[in-house]
């Protein structure tokens, strides 16, 4: 019987199809499995995302980006931006013209996040034909169908930033390994870059590299890559600027800040970006070496900038976290859990992320031992993103996308030199390969035998039961009067979705005294807790039992979930409901003295 041929996906127009294709089974796949939509919100920042989408669409001013009823009276100024926003608006208006405005929300809901999918599948699959050509796009493509973890930030309902991070680090990524029309493909990375930043700087780091990769092919090789390295720079540069001033009310265009774009990063940008453009414009007049302290110059210079604006920001991205919330909140955040810490909490979860870090890196090591002699400026710009990958996976689980989507398209490269040297290029064979190395079959597998083996008992992972999401939940409390609450930080964002209610804790690390005032009032003693409940003029207090205790006992919050109800609270929620709800009652005054 005769075997059949790889089929060719990388010609032409044929890697858009397949990226086409993979989008939208990918898509049904995800639609099917999360169909449920009106159930709940997502997590915490889809549905504080809604909050902003709909006081937008509500008539919010556009640069108002105050969100006021989190820590009343203080307001809390959300770091998000607001392109993403004025997205999530622009889309649900387009469906609200067909719709109700339910409807809309939930069509919106649903669409927002898989769009996202394309642009990130076609980035991966660049990247793999880059490195070894048609076969590495076929497996590519086949891992890319079939690994669902690598979609867990495009989920439909999942309204955050991070989807269009990663996509725009891809697209960038893939850009820079063009090999045609350089130049125009050169431009399109510097605007993917500049927008990926401007809705967050989780990616930050990459599209560091990213843009060192232009850089140093402009240094090292002046005539062939000056022209994309100055198109990219000043394609940064003006996105840059363009998108910070649209998201940005004027009066906060000159405020630096650590965790997410300000006027140091823009900064940085513009002085690495115009520095760069000069160099590749300029630098033929230098030898190598100038060219090298030149450029080592102007990375110094952006470096020096960002942080002389902003000191704090030597220490990341939360330097301004207020440390008194670590203890109960901010280091138990799951999402920035290290490996350790989560092999410890869900092993599974660990496993799968580790196996990916290591089949990447893995991966990596092949790429460069069949360059061994001359490696590709392709193969050392993906291979250092891998690295990178892994290293700040094991330091922060939310950066293990990274990992999937740097590592697929490097490990459908390796398994394409392997399977042009064992087998022959045939479709079969290699297709049975490709599944038998699936990072979801190694790391299921890896799982189990995890599962199996005998370990310690811990403790129960921290976190807020999902049950606690359902927005059925808090058809009671909307139809309380209006009036600030206290409730479990997780809690908050769904309080503030679902309800007029406002909240003094949500896990937004910039709101600290909310967040701390309320661990204070639930965590004090009966002796206190009310007088530090009514300073903060609180008029309810949500409790969901079967969320883990973050304060001590005894205090306020131990004594509720106990049943020793205070005599200040009046309970409003009957015992079988997923929430519990009280009002504080009115303060008992005394007696007036008789008339005289």
């Amino acid at each position: 019987m005769q075997l059949s041929p790889l089929p060719d996906l990388a010609s032409g127009r044929r890697l858009v199809w397949t990226a086409l294709a993979v989008t939208l089974i990918v898509s049904a796949v995800l639609a099917w499995h999360d169909a449920d939509l009106a159930k709940a919100l997502g997590d915490t920042d889809d549905a504080m995302r809604l909050v902003l989408v709909r006081d937008l669409m509500a008539g919010r001013g556009w640069w108002d980006q105050l969100a006021p009823r989190l820590q009343p009276p203080l307001g809390s100024y959300m770091h998000w931006s607001r392109l993403v926003d004025g997205g999530l608006a622009a889309m649900t208006w387009t469906f609200g013209r067909v719709l109700s405005p339910q409807s809309a929300e939930l069509a919106t809901r649903l669409v927002w996040p898989l769009m996202w999918i394309f642009p990130a599948v076609l980035g991966a699959l660049a990247i793999a034909r880059r490195l070894a050509g048609r076969t590495a796009v076929f497996v590519c493509a086949v891992l890319l169908a079939t690994n669902v973890q690598l979609y867990t930030q495009f989920r439909p309902g999942r309204v955050d930033h991070h989807n269009i991070q990663i996509a725009m680090t891809l697209v960038a990524a893939a850009c820079a390994l063009a090999r045609t029309d350089r130049a125009r493909w050169a431009a399109l990375a510097g605007a993917a870059a500049g927008l990926g930043l401007a809705v967050g700087i989780e990616a930050l780091a990459f599209q560091a590299i990213i843009g060192a990769s232009f850089a140093l092919r402009a240094v090292l090789n002046p005539e062939e890559d000056s022209r994309p390295a100055r198109a990219y720079a000043l394609a940064l540069v003006a996105a840059t600027i363009g998108f910070y001033a649209i998201q940005t009310p004027p009066w906060r265009w000159s405020l630096s800040v650590c965790d997410a774009i300000g006027f140091n990063l823009v900064t940085a940008i513009v002085t690495g970006g115009l520095g760069l453009a000069a160099i590749a414009r300029f630098g033929n007049s230098l030898d190598v070496r100038g060219r090298l302290v030149a450029l080592g110059g102007v990375g110094a210079l952006a470096a020096v900038g960002y942080l002389a604006l902003d000191p704090a920001c030597i220490h990341g991205p939360f330097a301004a976290v207020d440390p008194r919330m670590g203890p109960f909140w901010f280091s138990h955040i799951r999402e920035l859990q290290s490996w350790p810490q989560m092999l410890a909490q869900d092993p599974g979860v660990a496993v799968r992320s580790i196996t990916m870090a290591l089949m990447a890196v893995g991966a990596g090591g092949v790429l460069l031992f069949h360059e061994r002699e001359r490696p590709s400026a392709g193969t050392l710009l993906i291979c250092a993103c891998v690295a990178l990958a892994a290293v700040a996976a094991a330091q922060a689980l939310r950066m293990q996308d990274y990992t999937f989507w740097f590592g697929v398209p490097a490990l459908s490269a390796a398994i394409a030199i392997l399977g042009a040297r064992y087998l022959r290029g045939l479709l079969l064979p290699t297709l049975a390969a490709t599944l038998a190395a699936s990072p979801i079959v190694v790391g299921v597998m890896l799982t189990v035998l995890v599962e199996l083996a005998p370990k310690p008992a811990v403790a129960a992972t921290e976190g807020v039961d999902e049950h606690c999401f359902d927005t059925a939940n808090y058809a009671p409390l909307a139809a309380l009067p209006k009036g600030i609450v206290l409730a479990e930080i997780d809690l908050g964002p769904f309080i503030v979705a679902n309800t007029d209610h406002s909240v003094l804790a949500a896990p937004y690390h910039r709101m600290s005294w909310g967040i701390l005032a309320a661990h204070d009032a639930e965590g004090a003693p009966e002796s206190t807790a009310e007088a530090k409940v009514r300073a903060l003029n609180v008029a309810y207090l949500v409790e969901c039992p079967t969320n883990p205790l973050r304060v001590a006992t005894p205090s306020l919050e131990a004594d509720v979930r106990a049943g020793r109800l205070p005599t200040w609270l009046q309970p409003l929620s009957n015992p079988g409901q997923t929430l519990q709800i009280y009002r504080v009652r009115a303060p008992v005054r005394p007696n007036s003295a008789p008339a005289g």
